[in-house]
């Protein structure tokens, strides 16, 4: 023996001692392993923070100031791409539909048998209609002095072959101007195809004249038909007499526009299109020798409050139109002449 004291056995700290394993060698171990995994968790985290924004912590409330501006910028971008194909299709239907509609319709003469049912039509008939509670009366103005055309009695009217209401109002019109004098040139025509109450089966007045030993009347049809691109010309400027009235007396600005004297007037149509719709001018013109139909009833009643207002400002001539009971009624209702 050497005669020292073996060295003291130190306590354990992992590892082999002389090829031994010690009996806290796995324990250890395994303590060991979570605390560098731990730790190796802990350095990544804190390499992928560097460079960037720190990530708030639990609890913390996020400020929208510190989104990223790139992805409002990525979400509006995105949105501006939606409303541009929703605008980009709506068009494009629009046109679609545009373009399958026919356009295209050439004024023809107005034949014979139509144009005698029209301008000759039996007393009888508007005295059987007298005043319909479906049509709206005209306004009464009791205006001095009263208008007049080359020393007459003057009837001015405003039209557009575009325009539905115009269509159903020449109807009582050309009806009760026909028992003061003569229509010349007298075409056809049809309302908007893409206005309400499209193709309204109708006359125009572009290229009409009218003649009457009582009255002058002025037949202005402004406007043309609509066009593909939903536009539409104009076919004559008003003159300065007739700008006068419609600035005077069509205030709101009304298609059609009637002004007899400006004593009895009437803006838009006084009775709806929607009695015409879908039927063919024939069958208008030949309806009106029924009073019992609707079209009759409307177009014949509408008739008689016209040719009321223009009795009263033409000295009620022709005296077999002015004393017949039809127009009788009307110029009553309307407090005419009394």
């Amino acid at each position: 023996m050497s005669g020292r004291k073996p060295a003291r056995k130190p306590e354990w700290s992992g590892g082999t001692k002389d090829g031994v394993v010690s009996p806290w060698q796995g324990t250890r171990d395994r303590v060991r392993g979570r605390s560098r995994g731990t730790a190796g968790r802990r350095e990544r985290a804190r390499r992928q923070r560097v460079g960037r924004a720190a990530t708030p912590r639990r609890g913390q409330r996020t400020s929208r100031r510190a989104r990223p501006p790139t992805a409002l910028f990525t979400w509006g971008a995105i949105a501006l791409v939606v409303i541009v194909v929703m605008v980009v299709v709506v068009v494009g239907r629009s046109a679609k539909t545009t373009s399958s509609i026919s356009f295209s319709y050439l004024p023809r003469p107005v034949p014979a048998s139509i144009l005698g049912e029209i301008t000759h039509l039996s007393a009888a008939s508007y005295d059987a209609v007298g005043i319909s509670g479906g049509v709206t009366a005209p306004t009464v103005l009791h205006t001095l002095p009263l208008l007049e055309f080359t020393g007459k009695p003057g009837v001015f009217v405003l039209d557009g072959e575009f325009c539905p209401y115009c269509a159903a109002e020449r109807w009582a019109v050309i009806t009760s101007l026909s028992r003061f004098g003569s229509f010349a040139g007298l075409k056809t025509m049809q309302s908007s195809p893409i206005d309400v109450h499209p193709r309204t089966q109708t006359f125009e007045f572009a290229t009409t004249t009218y003649t009457s030993e009582f009255i002058t009347a002025k037949l202005l049809e402004m406007y043309g038909q609509d066009k593909p691109t939903r536009r539409r010309p104009v076919l004559r400027m008003p003159s300065k007499v007739e700008a006068e009235l419609m600035k005077k007396y069509d205030t709101d600005s009304s298609l059609p526009f009637f002004d007899a004297g400006n004593e009895v007037i009437f803006s838009g149509s006084s009775y709806t299109p929607g009695v015409l719709s879908g039927l063919s001018r024939a069958t208008i013109a030949a309806d009106l020798s029924h009073p019992a139909s609707p079209v009759a009833r409307l177009i014949l009643g509408a008739s008689n409050y016209l040719t009321a207002g223009i009795c009263d400002v033409d000295g009620e001539k022709p005296d077999a139109v002015c004393s017949s009971s039809g127009v009788k009624a009307a110029a009553t209702a309307l407090g005419l002449g009394a």
